[in-house]
């Protein structure tokens, strides 16, 4: 190689030095700017996951304090603070006398509300409203669910009891189906009493007789239901049933109160208090 050309070879060197690393310069910073793009996508992308789970944790929050459970639970540690109270103020009777009452008081109406709560928890299982799995897709449970201020408890009145039983029945079938002729002497009670508990070896309808007639819509027909079962069907005239439901009371005679549900200012549920 000429010696002339030697400055010229280092000159040329010098620049493609130069050139690869500025190129490489520019290849490295792109390289960063795309990382930190895909960050911010992604950062993006979980605050996004973020307010969903947020928002699903709230509906789920908000439904959970209109099930019976949370009610239950809520009623259940009011009761405990009031026994606590109560605990905390008996020890000071003569001075919180009145409070205790009143403490009391509030106690047994929480009780009285829990149970309800329970009771209208078991209902709703045997008529199988609880089960959220027969909600089609796109239909909400708060569509389909009753706001809870939009159910009243209110107390219908009350039924004085003498014989230990009690009826549902249409009252405009009494002038024409009630047959008030038909009496039960002291050897059928105790014959339907036998029937009550079958011998060793005898079926419940071997015991009973003729299980496909019913009882007759009269007071005979009231006992042998009773009687027999602790409840039964009542039928009309010509033998078919629906003329009325006989069923005994838990503690005998006595006057029992009666509530109602009222739902849009419609009865769509009674309860009878019998024990």
């Amino acid at each position: 190689m000429p010696l002339w050309l030697t400055p010229a070879v280092d000159v040329l060197q010098l620049l493609v030095n130069v050139g690869a690393l500025v190129g490489g310069t520019i290849i490295w910073k792109l390289y960063v700017n795309n990382l930190k793009a895909a960050l911010t996508s992604k950062d993006a992308a979980i605050s996004s996951v973020e307010k969903n789970r947020d928002m699903w944790r709230d509906k789920a929050q908000e439904l959970e304090k209109r099930s019976p459970e949370f009610m239950e639970r809520m009623l259940s540690e009011r009761i405990q603070t009031r026994e606590g109270e109560i605990s905390r103020l008996a020890e000071d009777k003569g001075r919180h006398e009145e409070a205790l009452k009143l403490l009391e008081r509030d106690k047994a109406n929480l009780e009285a509300d829990l149970s309800r709560s329970r009771g209208f928890r078991l209902m709703l299982a045997l008529e199988g409203e609880e089960d959220e799995g027969d909600v089609e897709e796109g239909e909400s449970i708060d569509s389909l669910l009753p706001e809870v201020n939009e159910i009243q408890v209110v107390r219908l009145g009350e039924v004085g009891v003498d014989s230990g039983q009690l009826m549902i029945t249409d009252p405009c079938y009494i002038d024409d189906e009630w047959q008030h002729d038909l009496v039960l002497d002291e050897d059928a009670v105790t014959e339907i009493v036998g029937r009550r508990q079958p011998s060793q070896g005898e079926t419940a309808n071997d015991a009973s007789g003729d299980d496909q007639k019913l009882p007759s819509y009269s007071y005979k027909g009231v006992m042998e239901a009773t009687l027999s079962n602790g409840y039964g069907e009542l039928a009309y005239r010509l033998g078919h049933p629906g003329a009325g439901v006989a069923f005994l009371t838990a503690w005998g005679d006595g006057v029992y109160p009666i509530y109602g549900e009222m739902h849009d200012g419609r009865i769509i549920r009674v309860y009878i208090t019998l024990g």
